[in-house]
């Protein structure tokens, strides 16, 4: 079974205009949340993802591991277009 990621609700918890970085908490369907990082290009202001953290409050969605792990990270691309157009 592949895990489709579906994002509900994503807000912006931090900006930083100088070196144009800003992280967004992003809740998946699954209850679970993350939180995402992106940089934007200087010269168009789209954001790119760099990195992308799972908030431990439900075991992973994929490997049901109560601890640290990096499944999520396989589908940072896919969050992180969802999440891009809750935040817009």
């Amino acid at each position: 079974m592949a895990y489709d990621p579906q994002v509900v609700d994503a807000t912006i918890v931090s900006d930083n205009k100088k070196n144009g970085l800003f992280e967004v908490v992003v809740s998946l369907k699954d209850r679970n949340k993350c939180r995402l990082f992106f940089e934007r290009d200087s010269e168009t202001g789209i954001g790119k993802v760099t990195d992308l953290n799972r908030l431990m409050k439900e075991p992973c969605p994929i490997c049901r591991k109560d601890y640290l792990c990096n499944c999520l990270d396989r589908y940072k691309q896919s969050i992180a277009d969802q999440a891009l157009t809750f935040i817009k």
